[in-house]
């Protein structure tokens, strides 16, 4: 057929488009496929055409006709079209344009992969060993290379996989056979081709080219192809795991549906220039669990990736890639895709590599792996010491060194040899110490590598390029050389986990590490290493180096953060003041360095002693120079000390979150106990004055008294705020833990910690101590009074103290707590309100530590403080700003005191609520139209609902009392709400509506928990079956409160969503007949749309809980019927379940599904079935109806068959069939995991298409 007029049309249509691109134009040639002669007018276009995006266009009409058509086009005729199309790209590969190579290798990928299946073993060989020769010709562009990259993208099943519409097993039966058989000899090939150019690098090193040479620039190099091979994500062979590779995705792993992977690339998407190279697998086959360790290889791969000289070339070709200034071998960019290599081969794992049960050498194997690994390790990080690690160009290099040190230490720690040692597992770093000679040299050098990043975090910090980091990245923290620390950080902290671990372990000589692993022969070394191994050697060896280390790297940390320091105080003359007030939570540096701090307290707990004093040191010094500053102030010898002072209030704040971090953990429960290594280092100490670790905690407490009793107004300007917060953050941490300590937490404890916090019985100090902290709370809030975070932080450190008994009642036996209660309570208007709620609880939790009387007037003081904030509802001027704020006031603190509630005060409380009762139903009144007030007023009955236990009421009629009470305030909420759904323009992201949501549906939650206990039905144990129906009235009530106070929109936001599906499972759970008997028709029919929506839902939690409502419901109307309910109600009923049917089982047959939901979805949809088995029935026959082939049908029709005869022999579904009662147990899903998997992975892989 003459295609002239064709060409020549298309030629046009393609100068229009790029002239001024037009929606129909861009569709006409989008369109080319949909012609019944595509491939032969894309053939002659290849051919005739000069007009590059002609090419590209009939390109994409070969591709989009071979895939529709392949039934009609025939094996033999696709195989011939891939064989014409990769001889026309060698032939032309210079001549063609880069985007239309790139397009015509990725079209040989594609018909390479659609005719995979069908294709015989020895074709498929043969087109393998025809890609391995032209990768091994290596032509510039090397065709061999992009068909291979496009391949490999194309089998992984990755968004780069072009849609087939084809069975998922057809992509699944691809991956397999292309993995297990043929891609090992293409990475091989790729191999070959770069030790050839690593030696012609390596031979024309110091013979540079001459003028005539052109730089080998490739879109695709046999670096390439390793890099692929590196991110492939092996099949494991199990069923379990083949089951999971039809399901997707789990769901917890994505951010959006099952089609986030479309178009991501430039050969979906159409788009001529895309060339992403981010693999975004939303659609994998299989993915990699953990993106940041190297994939599982299998056995067959381990004589290849366990050579060394394969391991030596990767290394090698990074260094001839950073040698090759000329891009004579290796084109640009080279050099980034061999440093991923390496960070991937760095971290090589697993038993089909290492070991196998009958292997005799596995761990020699490692041993020589990690031998070859350290060796070039070493070698990086020599080059990375000597390197100006400021400069930008050295990121990529620093960066990646820093990644594949940590990826090789993580997978060494990660896997157990397999030797056994005197009855125990050898320990990894045993084996590493023994196997491998370099280990203390690697371990040294990769500590020096730490030290070197500080340094070069310090000279950023010295230097002016501070400045422009700060511009550019925020602080030298943000800078990629505190990243590359962090990465090295983490990976120290698993070694120094590991060696504790292992200390603490080697202790016990009855405990194998970490399993009880015995000796498998007489001489008890079973395992398959032959050197000689003293492991307790090896441990004593590591401790002293780490001990070693650790003093460099804490010190070189505590030198950056002192230098930051200064550049922070210089740095802020010139910032406005909106730029260093305090951000929140997510801006204090306890959260935000978190991790560092937690890694230099593992350092510092290497040699306490050392860290401590050196700590205590520093402070004490900076004390020091701070009270001399105060002192030359005080006496006006110096007027220009600011900067000084603020210095040193830097300083000393990071000098004691170092402190805190490293005397105590986090906490302040009973159960937080002085740190090991302290108590052990204390026990060696004299007395207190030569205890570190006590006179740490002492100059803390010095030097806040210092800070909150500064003689003058004009000084206490000089003050910082900070460092005051960061003080009560410490003692907050560390006080709970070391006063009035119980000595029978401990086998032994040192005199001196004795001495200065035990109890009075045990000689101790403490009890003076906690008076000591008391006294400072007032000047506290007097120096510090409009600074919440300041006050919070003070409140909090008391909160911490009323969790430990034996503090809170020194606190209460002070003769200084009755006034600072008092002095509290007075001033309470002039703090910050957010703080009342909190000073509030922390004063209620304390009195109930004092003796009753005490305790009864700390109540009442209290209560009148709430009423009186309450005493504003019958103002003459309700709208008055000063009297909402007063109400907001009380309720603030009434959140507070509901919040304190014990055993010890819950009948006080409980009083409490009773009063004001009548106030809320008014508030709610008064103030419909105000938002904060009715918010407030429901946050004090989600707090009611979560701490005041019902059970501890005294009878019946108080039970009736407070349930009808929340039922009564729930009305007017409802009634003065109701409207607002319709008239409320408020988005359905409008944060403060989905909070006031959020604290509905977790107040109905923490109720329904309260007063059931968790029981299994709806009677409750622990109250009488009238009060317990009227508590199932209220919840009931509250679930319709919910609906009618909401919009759809809000409801459906994933945080709502997640709380609301969880309460609607525990309602169902607890209260069906009550939701049947007093819930509306209409709010069911919103409860089944929710249910409907929930089905499949991209949200774990949500499709969780939607499955679990789904059976509980299914459940209880196939074990009591539809006989009890209205016939309105009935019939509604009966179209949820068909329609939730339909869909639970197109979700399981055709979505992208979490593997972990088919259980609780299955068991779901099983129940739904035995309902209605009818409609099931015709589901399937759609899916009969629709099927591409009788084959596909029968097959259908058996693994139907073979679930219903499952079902009907299953013992799980005979026992619920069986069952009675008013709540009935729903199906046991656990029972039907096999048969469903069993039927879903067979139907899934006919009828999920991609």
């Amino acid at each position: 057929m003459d295609y002239t007029q064709t060409l020549r049309d298309l030629e046009q249509a393609c100068s229009d488009f790029q002239d001024a691109p037009q929606l129909a134009v861009q569709r006409q040639l989008q369109e080319l496929g949909k012609r019944p002669d595509a491939i032969a007018l894309g053939k002659y276009v290849l051919v005739h055409s000069s007009v590059p995006t002609a090419m590209f266009f009939a390109l994409g009409g070969i591709k989009e006709s071979v895939i529709a058509s392949f039934a009609v086009l025939g094996l033999e005729e696709a195989l011939i079209l891939r064989d014409d199309l990769f001889q026309l790209a060698c032939s032309k590969s210079r001549a063609l344009e880069s985007f239309v190579l790139e397009r015509l290798c990725w079209v040989i990928a594609v018909v390479t992969k659609r005719a995979w299946v069908e294709s015989s073993e020895q074709r498929r060989a043969a087109f393998v060993k025809t890609l391995c020769e032209d990768i091994l010709l290596n032509n510039s562009p090397c065709i061999g290379i992009i068909v291979t990259t496009n391949l490999i993208d194309e089998i992984s099943g990755g968004s780069k996989c072009a849609e087939f519409n084809l069975p998922w097993e057809f992509h699944y039966s691809c991956k397999t056979s292309f993995e297990n058989t043929h891609m090992v000899h293409l990475f091989e090939a790729a191999l070959k081709v770069m030790h050839r150019k690593l030696q012609k690098s390596m031979e024309m090193r110091n013979a540079p080219p001459g003028g005539g040479h052109t730089i080998a620039y490739e879109r695709r190099s046999a670096l390439h192809i390793a890099d692929r091979v590196f991110s492939w994500s092996f099949t494991p062979q199990d069923d379990n795991h083949t089951a999971m590779s039809s399901f997707g995705h789990s769901r917890t792993s994505m951010m959006g549906g099952g089609n986030a992977g479309k178009g991501a690339s430039g050969q979906n998407s159409g788009d001529i220039d895309d060339d992403n190279e981010l693999n975004n697998s939303g659609m994998a086959i299989l993915d990699n669990d953990d993106q940041n360790r190297t994939p599982l290889f299998p056995q067959q791969w381990r004589s290849l990736l366990l050579d060394n000289d394969v391991i030596n070339l990767f290394f090698s070709v990074y260094e001839a890639t950073l040698n090759d200034q000329m891009h004579a071998y290796f084109s640009p960019g080279s050099s980034h895709i061999a440093l991923q290599c390496m960070i991937q081969i760095s971290g090589l794992r697993g038993k089909g590599l290492f070991a196998s049960d009958n292997s005799k050498d596995g761990d020699s194997e490692r041993a020589r792996y990690a031998q070859v690994i350290m060796q070039n390790q070493l070698r990086v990080i020599r080059h990375v010491c000597t390197m100006d690690l400021a400069s930008d160009g050295s990121e990529d290099i620093v960066v990646a060194a820093t990644q594949m040190i940590r990826r090789f230490i993580e997978a060494q720690l990660g896997e157990l040899p397999c030797t056994v040692v005197a009855g125990k597992r050898l320990h990894p770093l045993a084996l590493l110490a023994a196997g491998v000679p370099e280990t203390l040299e690697y371990f040294s050098d990769t500590s020096k590598l730490i030290c070197s990043l500080l340094q070069a975090a310090a000279g950023i910090v010295k230097s002016d390029s501070a400045n422009f980091v700060d511009d550019d990245f925020g602080d030298v923290d943000n800078y990629f050389v505190m990243q590359a620390f962090d990465e090295l950080a983490s990976a120290w902290s698993a070694v120094i986990d590991e060696i504790n671990e292992w200390a603490y372990l080697d202790k016990s000589s009855d405990t194998a590490y970490p399993n009880d692993a015995k000796p498998t022969s007489g001489d008890g070394n079973g395992g398959h290493y032959t050197g000689q191994i003293n492991s307790r050697s090896v441990l004593t060896s590591f401790m002293q180096f780490l001990t070693t280390t650790a003093y460099m790297i804490r010190s070189q940390y505590i030198q950056l953060r002192m230098l930051m320091c200064e550049d922070s105080v210089l740095a802020s003359d010139s910032r406005s003041e909106t730029q260093t007030i305090d951000q929140g939570i997510l801006a204090k540096d306890y959260v935000v360095y978190e991790d560092q701090l937690q890694f230099f307290a593992l350092l510092a707990r290497l040699d306490i002693r050392t860290s401590v004093d050196r700590l205590r040191e520093s402070l004490r010094s900076r004390c020091a120079a701070l009270q001399s500053e105060f002192a030359r102030l005080e006496h006006a010898i110096d007027s220009g000390s600011q900067r000084t002072i603020d210095l040193l209030h830097e300083q000393i704040h990071w000098i004691v979150l170092m402190i805190g971090y490293t005397l105590a953990d986090s906490g302040t429960s009973e159960r937080v106990l002085i740190p090991g290594p302290v108590t052990e280092y204390s026990k060696t100490c004299a007395s207190t004055e030569q205890d570190h670790t006590v006179q740490a905690i002492m100059s803390m407490l010095q030097l806040l008294q210092f800070e909150l009793t500064i003689p003058s107004s004009t000084l206490a300007s000089y003050c910082s705020p900070l460092l005051a917060e960061t003080l009560f953050w410490a003692l907050r941490r560390i006080a709970p833990v070391y006063l009035l300590f119980d000595r029978s937490d401990y086998r032994e404890v040192s005199q001196s910690i004795v001495a200065a916090f035990g109890t009075a019985l045990d000689g101790g100090n403490g009890a003076a101590v906690v008076g000591g902290l008391l006294a400072l709370v007032k000047p506290a809030f007097e120096l510090w009074i409009s600074e919440e975070d300041v006050l919070q932080m003070c409140i909090d450190m008391l909160l911490a103290f009323a969790q430990r008994a034996s503090i809170a009642q020194a606190i209460t036996g002070s003769p200084l707590f009755a006034p600072l209660m008092q002095y509290l309570i007075g001033n309470m208007h002039r703090f910050p309100e957010t703080t009342h709620s909190s000073i509030v609880e922390a004063l209620a939790v304390l009195c109930c530590h004092s003796p009753s009387v005490e305790h009864e007037q700390g109540f009442a003081k209290l209560k009148s403080l709430i009423l009186g904030g309450f005493s504003q509802v019958a103002a003459s001027q309700p709208q008055d700003p000063r009297a909402i704020g007063r109400i907001l006031d009380g309720l603030d603190m009434m959140d507070g005191m509901l919040a304190a509630a014990n055993l010890r005060n819950m009948d006080m409380i409980f009083d409490l609520l009773f009063e004001v009762q009548p106030l809320f139903e008014q508030l709610m009144s008064t103030y419909a139209s105000d938002e904060n007030i009715p918010r407030k007023v429901i946050q004090a009955i989600e707090s009611a609902c979560r701490y005041l236990d019902i059970s501890s009421l005294p009878d019946n009629e108080h039970m009736l009392r407070h349930s009808r009470n929340l039922r009564s305030i729930l009305h007017v909420y409802q009634k003065t709400h109701q409207g607002q759904v319709i008239t409320s323009q408020a988005s359905a992201t409008d944060f403060e509506s989905l909070g006031d949501v959020t604290t509905l549906i977790s107040a109905i939650s923490y109720l329904v928990h309260n007063e059931m206990g968790f029981s299994p039905n709806e009677a409750s144990p622990s109250m009488c079956k009238q009060v317990s129906d009227d508590f199932g009235e209220t919840e009931v009530f509250g679930i319709y409160c919910i609906h009618t106070t909401t919009t759809p929109p809000q409801l459906s936001t994933p945080n709502v969503l997640r709380a609301y599906m969880q309460l609607l499972s525990d309602m169902v759970q607890y209260r069906t007949p009550s939701l049947i008997r007093w819930l509306p028709v209409q709010t069911w029919r919103s409860i089944l749309d929710e249910l409907v929506g929930g089905v499949d839902n991209d949200i774990y939690d949500v499709g969780r809980r939607t499955y679990e409502v789904i059976g509980k419901l299914g459940a209880f109307i196939k074990i009591n019927g539809l006989k009890v309910v209205s016939e309105e109600l009935g019939e509604l009923f009966r179209q949820g379940i068909q329609r939730l049917l339909s869909k639970l089982l197109r979700a399981l047959l055709f979505s992208t599904f979490d593997a972990e939901l088919v259980e609780s979805a299955g068991a779901a949809l099983i129940t739904l079935g035995l309902i209605d088995p009818d409609h099931l029935r015709s589901c399937f026959g759609e899916l009969f109806e629709h099927s591409d082939s009788a084959m596909f049908a029968d097959r259908l029709s058996a693994t139907f068959s073979r679930l219903n005869a499952e079902i009907e022999s299953n013992e799980a579904v005979h026992a619920f069939l069986n069952s009675a009662g008013p709540i009935p147990d729903p199906i046991d899903s656990a029972s039907l995991r096999q048969p469903l998997f069993d039927f879903l992975v067979n139907t899934r892989a006919v009828l999920r298409v991609k």
